[in-house]
This record gives structure tokens, sequence and C-alpha cells, in this order.
């Protein structure tokens, strides 16, 4: 751009220049015309435009005249020390001969071209300080004039309608974008979605209220309480679900505690706003939201953007807090609806239940004791066959109540929900677990009041000598049938046994020195020996046994 010309000239092309700012309505647009603009009205070599944040400090740099190269040579963008700082300090404009002569010089960075002549202009919207342009050496020598710095006020003035009217329109924009977010977050819940799949909307669409590259929620583990990340968008992070998101003293953990939002420009220097993520990029502005009101929050939604990207202003800050809000509403609604069904799946496995404890046991009980008095009038060949068809259906009763304790026990909801857990749906749980490790269902068998009789340290140590025993069945025997029983009167007695290939001479006895420790710290013994001598293959039979409190109430259930 000339401008050696008349002073008339000089006005057409800031008028020219004017315009052009003007043009647009993209905010990260407009901020670019602004230092492009303004380093072409002054003809200068360098250029930049120094956004502050809501600390006031530099939260970006836009630069003209640096190379790719040159801008990751330099290193790190500044953040308003030296002759920057100055005039966020003092915000007005500011002429200089030789930039290092200034007293709040502070000299340059490695690699960071020389620059002496300087002319600043701070920049305002609404009254407001915005930023600062700062432009260094003209392209034909000389000093900037006060003729450059008054063309310059005039392009800061044109400058802050543009940036007034950016922002309005990114405000319409954000609301644009909110309306339709809670629009599929109610539809989503309207259509009976689970908890996690409106959980992973409300997440995603966050991250497209908020213009961010990454947003996540995390909700407190319910063993631990530590927030785990339960849902994540952008750069990757999908991948990492279940990890630990944070610890005590981060945005996560403080906003989770006191139900206030948390804000940064830069995640990079804050010690507070580590996300314990592996992210294949450096996060700038941060954001977190408790979802929910304070004291009640059920986890905490954040954002982030790529370090060097706009902060979140704080329409967004106080969008993303009322969208973070009703997300907790309708993770409420849906969480009920959720509920609802599992109510009604429990009514009718209830009565399935009954049904078969009530029908289908007591008639092949009735079953058994004809057929055992026939047996006793019958000829021997005879009364051995019924007496065998009496063993199969007290197998069949076996598997039928085993079948009665499943139903009960299951409710699908996780064990995330505080309900109590008896042993008994425990034991379940972990037969169950370990069927694909076996390759065939384990038989399982329960006689005696298991949920009310078992105190509950006692039922951890159950628990775990069960899960090595079976993991024992499951890595070593080559098994082709388990069985699990567990029977409790004055004595707790476990027993698994299988029909593998059993404990071969001078195997490592680790796991089951373990079982006989926790035996001997309730008081009980371990036994372990062959199987079924009369089977083709004689397998292990294990007994861990201990006693039992008789003062222990009747009422009892244990924790999960």
């Amino acid at each position: 751009m000339d401008l050696t010309g008349t002073p008339r000239d000089r006005t057409d092309l800031l008028l020219d220049a004017v315009i052009t700012v003007s043009r647009g309505l993209d905010l990260e647009t407009v901020l670019h015309r602004i230092v492009e603009t303004a380093v072409e009205l002054v003809d200068a070599r360098y250029g930049a435009l120094g956004v502050l944040g809501a600390d006031g400090r530099i939260a970006r740099f836009l630069t003209v005249g640096l190379t790719d190269e040159q801008i990751a040579a330099i290193g790190p963008y500044p953040t308003g020390h030296g002759v920057l700082g100055e005039l966020i300090r003092n915000p007005v404009p500011l002429r200089l001969h030789d930039l290092a002569a200034h007293p709040a010089s502070v000299g340059f960075p490695a690699h960071h071209p020389p620059m002496n002549r300087f002319v600043g202009m701070p920049l305002r919207v609404r009254g407001a300080p915005f930023g600062n342009l700062y432009l260094t050496d003209k392209h034909g020598g000389g000093d900037f004039t006060a003729e450059d710095q008054r063309v310059l006020e005039a392009l800061a003035a044109a400058a802050s309608v543009a940036v007034e009217n950016a922002r309005l329109y990114d405000v319409a924009r954000l609301r644009e974008r909110w309306a339709r977010a809670n629009d599929r977050i109610s539809r989503q819940v309207l259509a009976g979605s689970s908890p996690d799949d409106v959980l992973t909307l409300i997440g995603s669409q966050a991250r497209e209220v908020a213009d961010a590259d990454l947003t996540a929620i995390s909700v407190p583990d319910p063993l631990t309480g530590r927030l785990m990340l339960q849902t994540a968008s952008g750069l990757g992070t999908e991948a990492q679900v279940g990890s630990v998101l944070s610890a005590d003293g981060t945005f996560a953990a403080l906003t989770f505690r006191t139900g206030v939002p948390m804000v940064t420009d830069d995640a990079a220097t804050d010690e507070r706003a580590g996300f314990a993520l592996d992210l294949p990029v450096t996060l700038g502005p941060l954001a977190v939201w408790p979802l929910g009101e304070p004291g009640s929050a059920r986890g905490v939604l954040a954002a982030a953007r790529v370090r060097g990207q706009e902060p979140f202003s704080s329409v967004v800050v106080e969008a993303l807090s009322a969208f973070a809000a009703q997300g907790a509403v309708a993770l409420e609604l849906a969480e009920g609806r959720a509920d609802a069904e599992r109510v009604v799946l429990l009514r009718d496995r209830e009565r399935i239940a009954r049904d078969l404890h009530d029908l289908a046991i007591q008639r092949l009980y009735a079953t058994g004791l004809s057929l055992q008095r026939v047996a006793r009038t019958a000829p021997p060949q005879v009364a051995e066959q019924l007496n065998t068809a009496v063993d199969e259906l007290d197998e069949t009763i076996s598997l039928v109540r085993t079948t009665i304790y499943r139903l009960q026990s299951d409710d699908g909801s996780g064990g995330a929900s505080g309900r109590r857990v008896g042993l008994r749906s425990r034991v379940i749980t972990e037969v169950d677990a370990v069927a694909t490790a076996l390759g065939f269902p384990a038989r399982l068998r329960f006689a005696g009041a298991v949920d009310t009789l078992v105190p509950p340290d006692t039922a951890e140590h159950v628990v775990a000598v069960l899960r090595e025993a079976l993991s024992n069945v499951a890595r070593h025997a080559s098994a082709s049938r388990a069985e699990v029983r567990l029977a409790v009167a004055d004595d707790l007695v476990l027993t698994v046994s299988d029909d593998g290939t059993g404990i071969p001479p001078g195997a490592p006895h680790s796991g089951l020195r373990n079982l006989a420790r926790r035996a001997d710290e309730l008081g009980g013994s371990l036994e372990v020996g062959p199987g079924d001598r009369d089977a083709d293959r004689v397998g292990t039979r294990l007994v861990w046994r201990v006693p039992l409190p008789t003062d222990l109430p009747t009422d009892t259930v244990l924790p999960a």
C-alpha cells in the first residue's frame, strides 16, 4: 500500500481500511484483518494484536510479518511483560524511536528478529480494554510519525465497532447452537435413550455450543469417589474414557465440590487445570462447569480449546453454565425413566421367580416324593432307576433355585446405584463372570440363610476366595465341569470342585497359601484334595470352612 501521496489519498486509504475491517462478522477474521490493515496503513514490517484475557494478560497474539518457522523458533507468545505490558498497564498510544531504550524493555527471546522503531495503540470495545496493536519498523526506515498514530487511532475506533458487531453475531450463533443442542437432547430423552447415551450427547453438543476442540464429562466413581472420565469428544479422548480425570485441587475437583465454574485462558500455565489425559496438543482456554446445582452436582463438564485459540468469553461461560444445568435435568429425567423401566422389569422377574418357586419347584418336589414312595416297594432294578430319577429331580430343583436367585439379584443397575447387595448376589456375579474363561457355566448351589447369617468382613473373604478358586480352575484345571456350593449353618462352607487334571506335583501353591491365610484369620480351615474318584478324571475339590458368629442380627444385609 503506497502511503506517500497527499492527505486526501491517505484519507481514502483509511476509509478503504475501515471498510475492510468492518467487512464480515466472523470474529476471528475481523481480528486478523485489524492487524493486517494496521500494518499496511503505517507501512510497518511487523505487526501484532495482543488480545487480553480475563486476568488482564495477553491471551492471544496474532502476528503479521513472521514466518511459521520464525514463530516456532521463538517459542511461546508473550503474555504481557516489557514494553508490551506497558500498554496494558497504561492504555494510551505509545511511539518509540528505540524500542530497547525504553525503561520497561526486557529484550527479545532467542531467534527473535531485531526490532527498533515502535508504535502501540490500545483497542477498547464498549469502553473496556480489549487488546493492543503493536507495530515495529517501517519498510522505508525512519520513525513512526504523529500522522501514523492518528491513522491508527481512527483504525482503532473502527475496529472497536467491528469487534462489537462480530461479538453480537457470535452471541446470535451461540444461541442458535444452544437451542439446537437442547432440542436434540430433549428428543433423545423423550425417545427413551439410556442415561449413558444422554450423557454422551450432552458432551458432544456442549462441544458444538462452546465451539471447543475438546469436551469431557467426568462423574465420581461410586467406590473411590475420584472423578472418572465418563464421556469425551475431540482430540482422540474418546479412547480414554474410564481414566481418572483429576485429583484434589484441580479445576474439575474444585468445581465438583463447590459448584462454581472455573475458567482459565491458558491451561498450560495454570497448575490447577491438569487433565491427566494423553493429548496430542497443548490446551489453552479451559472451562469447567458443574452438572447440577451446588452441593448436588452429578459430575462436571469441561470444555477446552487448543492453545492459541480465542479464550472462552463471559457469554460462552454463562451459556454453558445454563446448558450444563439443563443437561443435568435431562440426565435426571433419563435416569428416572430408566428406573421406572427397571422397576417394571424387576416386578416381572419377581413374578416369574415366585411362579417358579410356588409352582415348578413344588411340583418337582411332590413328584420326587411320589417316586421315593414307589421306590420303597419296587423291585431293586426299578428302585435304582427311580432313585436316579429322584437325584436328577433334586439337581433340577437346585438349578431352578439358582435361576430364582439370579432373577432376584440381577436388576441391571450395574452396582453404582447405591443398592445394598447380599452375598448371594455377589457369588452369582463371580460365577457368571468366570464363565467365559472356563468355557462353560459352573453349577451353583446355596444352602442356608446366606444373606442374613454371614457378616460383612467374612463375606469379603468369601468373594475373594471364590474368585481365586475359580481363577485357578480356569487357568490350570482344563476342566469340562465345575461346581460351586455355599452352605451356611453353624459354619460357612464354600466348596469348589471340578473334573480337571488335578493339582500336579511341584506346582506353585502361592494362591492356595493365600486362601489358607484367609481361613486362619477367621479361625477356619482350608482343605484341597482330589474330587470324584469314580469319574474319568478325578479333578480337584477345595473346601474353605470358617465359623460364623452366633449373635449376628437376623436383618443383616451386606454392603456392595
